[in-house]
């Protein structure tokens, strides 16, 4: 029993003798010297041999026999080159894609759809993503900005594209070169790049931009666009620079900062705690001393700081415990007091360090009797109520501290508290400076015994411009939450809590999706509510721990609805716990897509059964589609003439012809029009066709060909040319 050919072999044995058929110059001896192999070799090939052919030869063959080359690369198990470099430059993306893709169904090629559909669910998903895109024409010079691209820079939408120059205009001088170096590097290599640089929006602002830029050549090699995106990541940078700081606050503090874990031993501490760990013989790991570990739980019980003072060697440490109640894990932040130490006449004058402490710091250093007669105050406290000097604001008010205050009934309840609780700690209150004018005042103050007489001592700040900035913050958040409840897509925010991702609000939108249902799934965990969609529940969970947009089409069912549907949804994550889920229902949209591509499929059928050849081509000269009776009639692919220069140098070599067709298209386009010239066919061989072409209403133009009718062609036709 015969056996059963290699595929690769079959599939061009059966290839080579269907054209046999009607052209001899596929016999096996005649298609081997085209291919510049000995016929035996081809013939085992086609027996079944493993084929060892180089990609340029299966190239050749797959052209000479009108076949896919992928196809034959991979019955030959082989990839196309390009296809290999690829994968092996970026495994990572480009393997996952081709998973997910073959998991998907062959919905077939994506068909034209409404344009103007299709322009406004781009600008909406650029603008929930905040990315722009770019494109220049690197052939004509033109450029394109997108709209969200514009506001990015804050210009308006309308407003005309800068060209390259005038965009250069727009970056800080010192990342120029940068942004100039990848423009010529895509120029030269091609590929894609990743830069960040700086610019200058219309208002002046200076900002910071991470784009993304493409090459895209032809097949000649050469570049002709260059496309790609741009995003505005300064408040991106601002954080990671807050955080890189705040990261190295306990490291770079000259306090001693020390944490205690919840088994009671000390889990952390910074270097200024050198000298603390060495006078109590303390170190990382062992078992915090009683005074550590009793103001740990007072503060851990009442879930308020405890302060507690602890000597090293000729310092006064004062340590306030601060309880992290979620971990029951304990930070102490220590200072040293040891300059809080009065010294002049009659205890009036602060020490100098502690008043330049505490003057750079902007906050007013003062200390008074519990019954209202003020002892000292620093220069900054004295700045702070209007007067010049302290020895100023002590002849003015000395004897009546409550003169500070709007309300002068507010000290006697501040001093009755103070005696109750012996310290108080961001108090705001409003205090009166010596013009009339008022501003808050948060205080910090305490009661305390010096040299047997207890003393009220402390310091305020002025905190009327943060209550303003967080009065404003208030507001502005509120119109937030009033835009999102008014979003014309339905919104649904999820928060993460105990490891789950619950439903914490949904706007309008969201509602009349859910038919008035909303209300029910408010708290409820991702996972019931996507229960028959866990694509939406996975996208959730990307969203939140990739940290960044993604956009997917995917199948929901609300509560309520008969039946599934089909939504574009966009993931944003909102901050570190949060997700906001935006979803536009698209079912309608794919069922016209599906509706189109089996009209598309019926079209080309019927084109591909009409008994005279035809080919549709594009405004732009694209040819989009040829039908059987064509191919066979000319011997041309749509590979070989992809748009109409090719199919003019190949049809017409001789130049004085090419420029008559050339013209007499050009003429004819968007009308009826017929003409007969002669073409030189696939095959080397010069006919005589009848051409008529039609105009659609699209602007495209359908092209029919036959043979023409009447006497035999010229002289020279239908003869191979002369080589």
């Amino acid at each position: 029993m015969q056996q059963d050919p290699h595929p690769f072999g079959r599939r061009i044995r059966e290839k080579r003798l269907a054209l046999r058929a009607d052209d001899p110059a596929f016999s096996l001896r005649r298609l081997a010297a085209r291919l510049g192999i000995q016929p035996s070799y081809l013939s085992r090939l086609e027996r079944g041999a493993s084929p060892s052919l180089s990609e340029a030869h299966i190239l050749t063959l797959a052209e000479a026999l009108d076949e896919s080359p992928d196809v034959l690369l991979a019955l030959a198990g082989k990839l196309p080159s390009d296809v290999r470099d690829a994968l092996l430059a970026r495994p990572e993306s480009l393997c996952g894609l081709i998973r997910d893709i073959t998991a998907l169904p062959d919905q077939g090629a994506s068909p034209w759809h409404d344009l103007r559909t299709l322009a406004a669910s781009f600008r909406e998903t650029q603008r929930l993503a905040r990315v722009g895109s770019f494109n220049r024409d690197m052939l004509t010079g033109q450029d394109f900005w997108s709209e969200e691209f514009l506001r990015i820079f804050g210009l308006p939408a309308d407003s005309p594209i800068p060209t390259f120059p005038e965009f250069l205009d727009l970056v800080h001088p010192d990342d120029r070169p940068a942004v100039e170096a990848v423009r010529h590097r895509l120029l030269a290599k091609g590929g894609s790049l990743r830069y960040e640089y700086r610019f200058r929006r219309s208002d002046g602002l200076w900002r910071y931009a991470r784009a993304v830029a493409r090459a895209e050549r032809d097949a000649s090699g050469r570049v002709t666009r260059i496309y790609g995106t741009v995003q505005d990541v300064t408040s991106e940078r601002q954080a990671r620079d807050n955080l890189r700081s705040m990261a190295r606050f306990p490291e770079d503090n000259p306090n001693p900062v020390l944490r205690i874990g919840r088994d009671g031993a000390l889990a952390y501490a910074n270097p200024s705690c050198a000298a603390l760990l060495d006078a109590w013989g303390m170190a990382v790991g062992a078992p915090m001393p009683a005074p550590f570990a009793a103001a740990a739980n007072r503060a851990l019980e009442t879930g308020a700081p405890a302060t507690i003072h602890i000597p090293v060697g000729e310092t006064l440490l004062e340590i306030t415990a601060c309880p992290l109640p979620a971990s029951r894990e304990v930070n102490c932040y220590g200072r040293d007091v040891t300059l809080e130490r009065r010294t002049g006449d009659n205890g009036n004058v602060f020490d100098p360090r502690l008043r330049q402490l505490f003057d750079d710091a902007g906050l007013g250093l003062f200390q008074s009797t519990p019954d209202g007669r003020i002892l000292a105050v620093s220069d900054s406290m004295a700045r702070l109520f209007g007067y010049g000097t302290p020895a100023a604001m002590l002849a003015a008010i000395g004897h009546d501290a409550a003169q500070v205050f709007l309300d002068p009934g507010q000290r006697a309840r501040i001093v009755e508290r103070l005696r109750r609780d012996g310290e108080l700690t961001r108090l705001d209150v409003v205090n009166k400076r010596r013009d009339g004018s008022s501003f808050i005042g948060r205080l910090h103050v305490r009661l305390v015994n010096r040299e047997g007489k207890q003393v009220v001592e402390g310091f305020v700040e002025d905190v009327s411009e943060r209550r303003r900035m967080e009065t404003e913050l208030r507001a502005r958040e509120e119109r937030l939450k009033a835009h999102l409840r008014n979003f014309p897509l339905p919104t649904l925010t999820f928060v993460l809590k105990d490891r789950e991702l619950v439903l914490a609000d949904a706007n309008r939108a969201a509602e009349a999706l859910f038919r008035g249902r909303i209300g029910t799934c408010t708290d409820a965990p991702a996972g019931a509510i996507f229960h028959e969609s866990p694509d939406v529940y996975l996208a959730l969970w990307s969203a939140l721990e990739a940290r960044r947009t993604s956009r997917k089409r995917l199948s929901f069912r609300p509560p309520g609805a008969p039946a599934p549907g089909i939504f574009d949804m966009t993931f944003v994550c909102a901050a570190p716990d949060t997700v906001m889920l935006h979803a536009e229902e698209v079912t309608a949209l794919e069922k016209a897509r599906d509706d189109v591509r089996r009209t598309l499929t019926q079209l080309r059928a019927i084109l591909d059964h009409v008994p005279y050849a035809a080919s549709l081509v594009d405004t732009d000269g694209r040819t989009l589609f040829l039908n059987k009776a064509f191919r066979d009639l000319v011997g041309y692919t749509l590979e070989d003439i992809p748009d109409a220069d090719a199919w003019m140098a190949k049809a017409y070599p001789d130049p004085k012809m090419r420029q008559k067709v050339v013209a007499d298209w050009q003429a004819t386009l968007g009308k009826q029009g017929r003409r007969v010239y002669p073409v030189r066919c696939g095959d080397g061989v010069t006919r005589l066709l009848d051409f008529t072409a039609a105009p659609l209403p699209d602007g495209k133009m359908l092209l029919t060909m036959r043979p023409p009718d009447g006497p035999e062609a010229p002289a020279g036709f239908g003869k191979p040319d002369a080589p």
